[in-house]
């Protein structure tokens, strides 16, 4: 699996500088927030996109792994509990059944 990550890390990689060394030469307008940028290069527009969609994929990792530990701990609270129920219910005296 850990192969599997390492050659999808490099695909990645190839296609960006790729990318990058074959819009190195056009230059975009840019609206950002009101405000107009002119003559930006094409680089710069794919290196701040790809920056900004990285870190917020970081931040919902982030979110979705305190979510699961959030789950995880309650489980483990309800399996301790339900132990604890088990053996309380182990531990009950039987009654004999008195013949009379």
């Amino acid at each position: 699996m850990w192969a599997l990550k390492i050659l999808l890390i490099l695909v990645i990689i190839m296609l960006l500088i790729g990318f990058s060394i074959y819009n190195s030469g056009e230059y975009v307008s840019v609206n950002l927030f009101g405000y107009q940028y002119t003559a930006v290069p094409m680089i710069i527009i794919a290196y701040w996109s790809f920056v900004i969609g990285m870190f917020i994929s970081f931040l919902l990792g982030i979110a979705y792994y305190l979510r699961i530990q959030d789950e995880l701990r309650e489980q483990r609270k309800e399996n301790k509990r339900l132990m604890e129920e088990i053996t309380a219910l182990r531990n009950i005296p039987l009654e004999e059944e008195k013949t009379g």
